[in-house]
């Protein structure tokens, strides 16, 4: 499966991308990297893309699964502003938040995006509904073609082979992924190979966010970099734990990477 995934996998010199432990980010806005995902999606066949902050970084460090799964994701987008302002440092001008449910927002905003086929998975029925209700109202009709709602399992969960072959029988363009990180990563990794069509994408909370279910927070809050603090006031029983340990381990990543490229770039100067 990993070898059909590399096969089908596009270049990076599609884009430009810096790296961070490991994990390759591309520097792309939310416009770009949905023009680059609806290009390749009716053509790819089961590619994925990973939608990463902070936290997700975090797990790839503590974690080979989802480390290999970030390697091997067509494209890693940063969702957070840390990661932003990180590529933006080392010379990435082009770069900009790319989190779930903006990105959603923006394709499905022009029609020819709407009309790929567009399969669920994650979140539960309910929040599901409201969330296609919510995007038609907005946007317009859309080519829903199924959903699936798994229950609760752990990381790395091997997804039953009936729910795989009917999602490959759909022929979806886009899977979209709810799931929390690093789960989606790992679940997208095993078996958007197996579904062998479309481009799967992570994006986390996005169908509560999008739907109402979960309070999102303002546009500002987003942009200063502390929206995790919004979200720990919105669920802090759920996120405490995660924050406690992600923010002091992604500073000491970021301010490694930023010294060692900023190293390296001095001594390839002087080197000349």
């Amino acid at each position: 499966m990993a070898n059909m995934v590399e096969q089908n996998r596009p270049s990076h010199a599609d884009f430009p991308v810096f790296e961070i432990r490991g994990i390759r980010v591309a520097s792309v806005n939310v416009f770009s990297a949905c023009d680059l995902i609806c290009a390749r999606a009716p053509v790819a066949k089961g590619e994925y893309v990973t939608v990463t902050g902070a936290h997700g970084i975090v797990e790839a460090v503590r974690d080979p699964r989802v480390l290999n799964a970030h390697q091997q994701a067509a494209m890693v987008v940063a969702d957070g502003m840390p990661l932003v302002w990180l590529g933006r440092l080392l010379g990435y001008s082009s770069i900009g938040r790319v989190n779930g449910p903006e990105l959603m927002e923006v394709l499905f905003a022009q029609q020819e995006y709407r009309n790929l086929r567009h399969f669920f998975y994650g979140g539960n029925e309910a929040v599901v509904a409201k969330f296609r209700s919510v995007i038609v109202s907005r946007f317009g009709d859309f080519n829903f073609i199924g959903a699936h709602y798994p229950p609760f399992k752990p990381l790395g969960f091997i997804e039953d082979e009936e729910a795989v072959a009917h999602i490959r029988a759909l022929r979806p363009n886009i899977v979209w992924v709810g799931l929390s990180t690093p789960k989606q990563e790992v679940w997208m990794h095993m078996h958007m190979g197996k579904i062998g069509c479309g481009i799967g994408i992570g994006v986390g909370a996005a169908f509560d966010l999008l739907s109402g279910t979960t309070r999102r927070a303002p546009r500002w809050i987003q942009r200063s970099g502390f929206e995790w603090l919004f979200r720990l006031a919105v669920e802090p029983r759920r996120l405490y734990k995660r924050y406690f340990f992600v923010i002091p381990q992604f500073a000491y990543f970021w301010l490694e990477t930023l010294i060692k490229q900023r190293y390296k770039r001095h001594s390839n100067v002087h080197s000349i």
